[in-house]
C-alpha cells in the first residue's frame, strides 16, 4: 500500500507525467519547510524496470518488446495508447518535430497564453537533449529521398532533413508505429525522466488505476483534495496537496468529467463544477489519403532500414492556416505481408514471387502529405464519443490540393505508376484523426479555457493538467517532442508558483 498523502499526486506515466516528476522532484521544495517534495506518479499498467541502456536494453524488456509487428496485449492498448509506465513516448515513431515559428503564433492566437518561442527556448533546449534530437544519419538515407529532395528544390520547395529522437539505433527500419523498441534506441520517458524521478525519490505507483479525483465544494468553486484508486482488486483514497493530471487528450477529459467536473449536458455522472470547454475544441491532423509511386530502379537499397528521409511545408496564407506538410518516406523497409499485399505487388503466381524475390518492394515509395492546419476541430459529446464538426471545406480544398501537388512531385521523380488522386475527399463527424491536442486548453480567458497559462484549474483549487490536452493548437508536425517541452515548461512555472521557498 503506499503513502496515504503526498505533496504531489501525478496522474498518468506517459508522456508528460515522467517529465513533471522529474522536474519538480529535482528542483522544488516544500515552500514551509524546504524539505524534499513527497511525489506519487501514478500509472494504471505496469513498470517494465531496467536500467536504461540504449543499444542494448534490459532482458525484462526485451522480452516484453517487439520490434516484429504488433504488441503484447497486456498493456491494455486503448485510444491509440499502450497503458503503461512509458506509454505513447514508448511507441510514437520519433518523429521529432518541434514546434514551428508559427506554432507559437497560432497558440497566442488562438487563447491569449504566453507561450512564445523565446519563452520555450529553454524547453526546447531540454527536450532536444534529454531525448537525443538529431537529424538522421546519411547512412540511412536513401536514393528516392534524395530524389525528393533535388525535385522539391528544382519545384521552389525548401526541404528539410527530418530529424528523429534516438540513442545507438541501427535503424533497422521496423519500430515505427505500435512497436517498442526492444533496445531502448528510441528516446522514452521510461529511458529518461524515469530514471531521474527515481533518483529524486518519486514514488511510482504502477498498476493503480485512478477511478476519479476527489473534488469538494467551495462556494461554487472546488477544491481537489485527493484521488479514488484501485490496484490489485482493492479501492483506496490518496490525498495529495496538489494533482496534477496528464492521461492524454482524451482520458483527461473524461477522468475530469467522471470526477463531477466538466460540460454540463454530459450524460454520465453529476456535474458539481462546470466548465463546458471541458471536452471541447479538440485539434489535429485529420486523416486523408496518401500517394504512392512504383518506380523503374530502387529507392531503397536495402543495406540498412530507411527511417524517414526529408519533409517540405506548403503555404497559401501568410497566417499559416491550411497548412500542408509533405513528408518523404521512399524506399522505407516493409514487413514481408505488406509487401505481398502493396498496391503495385501483382495479385498472384509467377509474377508475384518474382516481385518478392527481387525486392520489388524497394521500388515503392510514398509521398504522405498532411493537411496540418485543418478547418475542423473534434469534439466529445455528451456521451463521451469523439466527434469532427465545423466548416470543412478549407479541410477538403486543401487535401485535394495536396494529393496534385504530390502527384506532380513524383511524376518528376520519374515515378512509372502512382496512385489515383481523382478520388472523392470526404469528410464527417466520424473522420479521425491523430496528434489530437485541445480537449482541456490552456488559455487567459476562464469562458474559453480549462487551465491559465500556468496550467491551473480556473474552476477548481489545487488541481493542474499538463499533458496534450492543454496545447490550444495542434502542431506542424508530430507531437511527441512538442508535447514534451511543453511539460518541460509547466514544470518550471509549477515549481516557481508553488514549489519555492
Amino acid at each position: 500500500m503506499p503513502e496515504s498523502h503526498y505533496d504531489v499526486a501525478i496522474v498518468g506515466a506517459g508522456f508528460s507525467g515522467p517529465i513533471l516528476a522529474a522536474n519538480i522532484a529535482e528542483k522544488g521544495v516544500h515552500p514551509s519547510t524546504g524539505d524534499q517534495l513527497k511525489i506519487a506518479l501514478i500509472e494504471a499498467g505496469p513498470y517494465l524496470k531496467g536500467t536504461p541502456r540504449p543499444g542494448y536494453g534490459s532482458a525484462t524488456r526485451r522480452q516484453r518488446f517487439s520490434n516484429l509487428g504488433g504488441a503484447d496485449p497486456a498493456f491494455h492498448w486503448e485510444d491509440g495508447s499502450a497503458r503503461l509506465v512509458g506509454g505513447s513516448s514508448l511507441h510514437w515513431q520519433a518523429s521529432a518535430f518541434l514546434p514551428f515559428p508559427i506554432d507559437y503564433i497560432h497558440w497566442q492566437k488562438e487563447t491569449g497564453v504566453d507561450w512564445t518561442e523565446e519563452n520555450f527556448r529553454e524547453a526546447v533546449a531540454e527536450t532536444r537533449r534529454e531525448f537525443s534530437v538529431h537529424a538522421y544519419p546519411e547512412e540511412v538515407n536513401t536514393r528516392g529521398n534524395r530524389l525528393f529532395y533535388a525535385v522539391a528544390k528544382q519545384m521552389g520547395y525548401e526541404p528539410y532533413r527530418q530529424e528523429g529522437a534516438r540513442r545507438n539505433c541501427i535503424y533497422c527500419g521496423f519500430c515505427a508505429g505500435a512497436q517498442m523498441c526492444k533496445y531502448d534506441s528510441r528516446s522514452s520517458t521510461l529511458v529518461s525522466y524515469i530514471p531521474k524521478a527515481e533518483k529524486y525519490g518519486v514514488d511510482i505507483l504502477a498498476n493503480t488505476l485512478v477511478e476519479r479525483v476527489l473534488i469538494a465544494s467551495k462556494g461554487e468553486r472546488g477544491v481537489a483534495t485527493g484521488l479514488a484508486c484501485s490496484s490489485e482488486g482493492s479501492s483506496y483514497e490518496l490525498t495529495a496537496d496538489h494533482i496534477i493530471l496528464s492521461c492524454g487528450t482524451r482520458k483527461t477529459a473524461l477522468l475530469l468529467m467522471r470526477s463531477g467536473y466538466g460540460p454540463a449536458d454530459w450524460r454520465g455522472n453529476p456535474i458539481y463544477v462546470e466548465n463546458p470547454n471541458i471536452g471541447k475544441h479538440i485539434d489535429g491532423h485529420p486523416r486523408g489519403p496518401g500517394i504512392s509511386a512504383l518506380f523503374d530502379e530502387p529507392v531503397g537499397h536495402g543495406e540498412v532500414g530507411a527511417i524517414r528521409g526529408y519533409y517540405m511545408v506548403h503555404d497559401e496564407r501568410a497566417d499559416g492556416e491550411g497548412r500542408l506538410l509533405f513528408r518523404a518516406d521512399l524506399g522505407g523497409n516493409m514487413y514481408p505481408q505488406q509487401a505481398a499485399l502493396n498496391t503495385f505487388a501483382p495479385e498472384f503466381g509467377r509474377e508475384h514471387k518474382q516481385f518478392m524475390q527481387e525486392n520489388g518492394i524497394l521500388k515503392v515509395g510514398s509521398l504522405n502529405p498532411r493537411l496540418s492546419k485543418a478547418s475542423g476541430r473534434w469534439f466529445l459529446d455528451p456521451d463521451g464519443r469523439q466527434v469532427y464538426g465545423g466548416d470543412h471545406s478549407l479541410t477538403i480544398r486543401r487535401t485535394k490540393e495536396a494529393l496534385q501537388i504530390a502527384h506532380e512531385v513524383l511524376v518528376k521523380m520519374g515515378a512509372r505508376k502512382i496512385t489515383p488522386i481523382d478520388i472523392p475527399v470526404r469528410v464527417t463527424s466520424g473522420t479521425g484523426g491523430s496528434h489530437l491536442v485541445g480537449s482541456c486548453r490552456a488559455g487567459t480567458d476562464p469562458k474559453t479555457s480549462v487551465v491559465n497559462p500556468y496550467f491551473e484549474s480556473h474552476d477548481v483549487d489545487n488541481l493542474f493538467l499538463c499533458d496534450g490536452s492543454v496545447i490550444p493548437r495542434v502542431t506542424t508536425g508530430n507531437t511527441g517532442t512538442p508535447q514534451a517541452a511543453v511539460t518541460v515548461f509547466a514544470a518550471a512555472r509549477i515549481v516557481e508558483r508553488h514549489f519555492t521557498r
